[in-house]
């Protein structure tokens, strides 16, 4: 049975927190500067938020999902996009097709990791990039997403990049924060509902729990140069955690020759 992937993935419209879309557009400024003027391929890209961002950075910007209807979604807004369906364990690509693959909030949904990133280096030209966020598994109020297979700490994804032929850099982003913050007035509220499984299952129905907290919300859509500020992410050691201060962990792995 194939796994439809829209319910948990970030769609045009989809009211969201200041932060989520602070978060969406420090994936995509990150990974436009890594790919200015190269060939890029998101894999994972969902209803294609990102992608006309990266089509005006890269040289050549390539995406694609394993879930049709997002596929469909993204070329609706999209049209000029190069997109297609597949799967990233059997990526439909010649041998180093690419600079810069990415990876974005979507590694935890493969069921064969490895075999995912093999195929990563395979499509990566020599000296290539692969670029990865996760979410921070290691933060106190960490909520799993429906449909993951698992999880991986910053040490996890520099020993897994490092089998499957990259040498990584790992980052923490977004800080938790403390004192007199909103995240510190959530924070009881996020660890009761993590503990008793009360966050709600899908995108949408997250949107509404929001828009109690938070009030009125921004929506997300098409990313645009300069329409956040975000803090600069901060290089970790990945053998010296954990590493519970930061919502998100990103990974910055190239190819070994």
């Amino acid at each position: 049975m194939t796994t439809d992937y829209s319910t948990v993935t970030e769609t045009w419209g989809l009211a969201a927190s200041p932060e989520q879309v602070t978060m969406q557009y420090a994936r995509y400024k990150t990974a436009g500067d890594l790919a200015e003027g190269k060939r890029l391929l998101e894999i994972g890209s969902g209803a294609g938020m990102g992608i006309e961002y990266l089509r005006g950075r890269a040289a050549v910007a390539v995406g694609g999902d394993y879930t049709m209807s997002l596929v469909r979604e993204a070329h609706t807004h999209v049209p000029e996009a190069l997109l297609a369906r597949f799967d990233a364990q059997h990526l439909p690509f010649a041998d180093r097709s690419f600079d810069v693959v990415l990876m974005l909030e979507m590694i935890y949904y493969i069921p064969d990791l490895d075999q995912a990133l093999r195929e990563c280096s395979r499509v990566l030209d020599a000296g290539g990039t692969l670029l990865i966020s996760v979410p921070n598994r290691e933060r106190v109020d960490f909520n799993p997403s429906p449909f993951a297979v698992g999880y991986l700490t910053a040490g996890e994804l520099a020993a897994t990049l490092d089998r499957n032929g990259f040498a990584a850099t790992v980052y923490g982003g977004f800080p938790i924060e403390t004192g007199a913050s909103r995240d510190s007035a959530l924070a009881p509220l996020r660890r009761i509902a993590v503990r008793y499984h009360l966050i709600p299952k899908s995108m949408r129905a997250k949107a509404l729990l929001k828009r109690v907290l938070y009030g009125p919300l921004p929506r997300l859509g098409a990313m645009r140069e300069g329409s956040a500020e975000y803090p600069a992410l901060v290089e970790l050691d990945p053998s010296r955690g954990p590493h519970r201060g930061y919502k998100t962990i990103y990974a910055i792995g190239k190819k070994k020759s």
